[in-house]
């Protein structure tokens, strides 16, 4: 039996044997930084979880904590004059928005005449090359 065992044996001859080596060995190298920046990144992600949970909770302490206080406090008008005035500055800034978006479309508008304008002048100069091509003809 030892005898069947061996001449399933075969050697490989490997034409360069320490460039393969190294090769392999920068491979396995890479592998295991590639490993550790993957678990690196495992741990930020769970602490970014901790975090979000974190803040969920400060931000519901916060909304109950502001109901309260709005509940604790008395009822008046000055909510309603702050806002009449929020709504007037509202009004202003979106005037503002109106003319800048008017100056924007009247530039494109001048671009685009500019654009028409060249392409013309492009078109008449290929005009006047073709014509000349036909005289040479």
């Amino acid at each position: 039996m030892a005898e069947q065992k061996e001449d399933n044996v075969f050697f490989v001859g490997v034409k360069y044997p320490i460039e393969l080596r190294r090769n392999i060995l920068e491979s396995l190298k890479d592998v295991v930084d590639n490993l550790h920046k993957f678990e690196s990144f495992k741990a930020v992600r769970e602490a970014k979880a901790r975090e979000m949970e974190n803040l969920n909770s400060t931000v519901k302490e916060i909304d109950r904590l502001l109901s309260k206080l709005k509940s604790a406090l008395p009822k008046t008008n000055l909510r309603i004059q702050m806002h009449a005035k929020d709504l007037d500055m509202q009004k202003k800034e979106d005037k503002k928005k109106k003319a800048l978006m008017r100056k924007k479309k009247e530039v494109v508008r001048e671009e685009k005449k500019k654009e028409s304008t060249e392409l013309e002048r492009l078109e008449k100069e290929l005009d006047i090359i073709e014509s000349k091509l036909k005289d040479l003809s």
